[in-house]
């Protein structure tokens, strides 16, 4: 069974947390979010400016309306190729960790990041170097989740980001095996351009029910005890074989009733966050993921 909340910009933004509270809770309720808080609030501060009274407020601003945290997105690209700008954003969020119990959650969130500034594409990214480069900040933001007692969350994205694959994610978790390193899994993310491969090694417009059911097994098998939430979206398949993996849940051809199955089956309980979602067409999202 997936326990369904949203990812809190794709309702908008707003210009009070109560007004996204109120928003949110007219869809689902109780219900939890991914707070991204530069994205949605008109005016938020920045990290280095937070304080417990700020933070708190946030809390017990959402609260009020039955709406809770499951994971503060702080999106940073922890291999930026200015060092400097780099470590502005590793100290934001390892500050952004500090305050996570104040926000009533302990998961901060960030993908993995690209030599690109915007983290968009660069072959030179999958580098033994790169890597490296990306553990050594992983290890920062590590100490400061231990030294916080939250949890630092990554989130692969193939072909883009230093952790593109279930293998590189699976290798960094052994790496670390750190109670306070957890994963963010979104299962489109991690499909490569041409889709999720067949038995037999070919891709198929619309994935058979057993080439998913291995896909998912194998992201579960390898992972599954470290996540602390799923991303979901869905995908499609283009004319020339290419995916296009933005779509809201449940227009494209993931299997998302066979996911929950397999979640149900690797005893996975987790906030599973809508993404890509259009709020004009958020009922019968979630009607059809219910």
């Amino acid at each position: 069974m997936m326990h369904i909340g949203f990812r809190a910009h794709d309702l908008g933004t707003f210009t009070t947390i109560k007004n996204l509270a109120r928003k949110a809770a007219s869809f689902k309720n109780p219900v939890t979010i991914q707070l991204a808080l530069k994205k949605v609030l008109v005016g938020a501060k920045e990290p280095s400016e937070y304080t417990s009274e700020y933070v708190r407020t946030i809390h017990d601003d959402l609260a009020s309306e039955g709406v809770s945290i499951a994971v503060i997105g702080c999106y940073i690209n922890p291999i930026h190729p200015d060092p400097e700008i780099r470590k502005r954003m590793l100290r934001d969020y390892a500050t952004t960790l500090r305050f996570a119990k104040d926000f009533g959650c302990k998961v901060v969130g960030t993908e993995t990041g690209s030599v690109h500034p915007d983290c968009s594409y660069c072959p030179d990214t999958y580098e033994p170097k790169i890597l490296d480069a990306f553990r050594s900040s992983l290890e920062y933001m590590i100490e400061a989740a231990e030294r916080y007692d939250a949890t630092a969350c990554i989130e692969a994205v193939n072909h883009a980001h230093t952790i593109c694959s279930i293998e590189r994610m699976a290798d960094i978790l052994e790496r670390y095996p750190s109670e306070h390193l957890g994963v963010i899994y979104d299962p489109v993310n991690l499909i490569g351009y041409t889709g999720i491969p067949e038995p037999d090694g070919s891709f198929r417009r619309r994935p058979s029910r057993e080439a998913q059911a291995r896909y998912f097994k194998q992201a579960f098998d390898a992972f599954g005890p470290r996540i602390r939430a799923i991303h979901v979206k869905d995908f499609i398949l283009t004319d020339n074989g290419t995916k296009i993996g933005d779509l809201t849940a449940g227009t494209g051809v993931m299997d998302w009733k066979l996911f929950s199955e397999e979640l149900d089956a690797y005893h996975i309980n987790v906030p599973c966050l809508l993404e890509n979602l259009n709020p004009d067409t958020l009922p019968a999202t979630l009607a059809c993921l219910s």
